[in-house]
C-alpha cells in the first residue's frame, strides 16, 4: 500500500505521521490506534475502506510511529493536532474512530473540537480510570498495574522498556497475548496476516523509543481534566460481550457519561474480534 510514511509539520516544528487509506476522494475519517500502536493499525482496513468511499486517515501520536515526542503533551493538546492536521490536509469536516487506548484521545476531541466532527465511534474503549466503576469486570493484573501507575508514574518508563525488549521476540509476544484472551479473539490474532499487523504496528510506536508510549500510559492513566458529561459530539460506543481488556463497565461509563452516546452491546466479540468482524458498520457509525 501506499502513503504510509506521509508527515504533517505543525506550527511548532513538531511533526504528525499518518498513513492514507481506503478511497482518497472519500469521506474523510481520522482512525486512532490503541495502545501502544501507529497509524499502521489503520491498514488491515483499505479494503472496507476503499468500497465504501472513506478516507481513512490512520494518525500518529506524539512519540510514537513519525510523530515528534511531546512530554507537554495532553490529551486535549491532541485535540489541536488533530485539527491542525485536517487544516494541513484541507479537510474541514471529519470524523474520528478509535480502537482501546484510542478511545481517551477520541473523548478529548469530541470535547475540544466538536465543531469539526460529523461524528466520533468508540470501539473497546478505555473509559476514565479515576471513575471506580471502570475496575468492574477489570482483571486483578490490571487494577494492581492501574494503581502503581497513578501512584508511581515512572513506572510507565519500565514498563514500555519491558515491552520494547518482547517485541523482539513476535511470536513470544503473541503467545502471551493468547493467553489472556477469549478464544474469539486467540483466533483473530492466530492468523499470521492479522498477527503480523498488531507486531508491525506495535513495534512502530516504538521507533522513536519508549518515552512516548510511556508518556501517553500516564496520560491514560490519570485523570483526563475533562468532564464526558460536557461533551455535545454524537458518539456511537461500540462493545463485544466478551473483552476481557476493555470491560463491559468501560462502555456503560462512556454510555451514561456522554450525553450523545449511543450503545451497542455485541454478543460473542472480543477485544480484538469485534474491530475485525464489525468495522463496515463501526465506520458508517462515525459519519452520523
Amino acid at each position: 500500500m501506499n502513503h504510509q510514511k506521509n508527515i504533517i509539520t505543525l506550527a511548532d516544528k513538531r511533526l504528525i505521521g499518518y498513513a492514507e487509506y481506503g478511497d482518497p476522494n472519500g469521506m474523510p475519517i481520522f482512525y486512532f490506534h490503541g495502545f501502544p500502536g501507529s497509524r499502521l493499525e489503520a491498514s488491515r482496513f483499505n479494503h472496507v475502506a476503499a468500497t465504501n468511499h472513506y478516507r481513512l486517515i490512520g494518525i500518529d501520536r506524539p512519540g510514537m510511529g513519525l510523530s515528534s515526542i511531546d512530554k507537554k503533551s495532553t490529551l486535549l493538546s491532541w485535540a489541536t493536532d488533530v485539527a491542525h492536521s485536517a487544516d494541513t490536509l484541507n479537510i474541514e469536516r471529519f470524523s474520528i474512530v478509535g480502537h482501546s487506548g484510542g478511545a481517551p484521545f477520541i473523548a478529548a476531541c469530541a470535547y475540544a473540537i466538536a465543531e469539526r466532527l460529523n461524528g466520533a465511534a468508540i470501539v473497546s474503549g478505555m473509559a476514565p480510570l479515576e471513575n471506580h466503576d471502570s475496575e468492574i469486570g477489570m482483571a486483578r493484573g490490571q487494577i494492581i498495574v492501574k494503581k502503581l501507575i497513578q501512584r508511581m508514574p515512572f513506572l510507565t518508563a519500565v514498563m514500555m522498556k519491558l515491552t520494547l525488549i518482547m517485541l523482539k521476540n513476535p511470536n513470544k509476544v503473541i503467545a502471551q497475548m493468547i493467553k489472556k484472551l477469549p478464544e474469539r479473539d486467540q483466533n483473530i490474532l492466530l492468523d499470521p496476516i492479522f498477527g503480523k499487523m498488531i507486531i508491525d504496528s506495535t513495534t512502530e510506536a516504538f521507533r522513536n523509543g519508549t518515552a512516548g508510549p510511556a508518556h501517553e500510559m500516564n496520560l491514560i492513566f490519570n485523570p483526563w481534566k475533562f468532564e464526558l458529561q460536557n461533551i455535545t459530539c454524537p458518539v456511537t460506543i461500540w462493545q463485544g460481550t466478551l473483552d476481557t481488556q476493555a470491560p463491559l463497565s468501560h462502555a456503560h461509563i462512556y454510555a451514561n457519561s456522554w450525553p450523545f452516546a449511543k450503545l451497542n452491546i455485541i454478543e460473542n466479540e472480543g477485544h480484538h474480534s469485534l474491530l475485525q468482524n464489525h468495522i463496515k458498520a463501526i465506520l458508517k457509525s462515525s459519519t452520523a
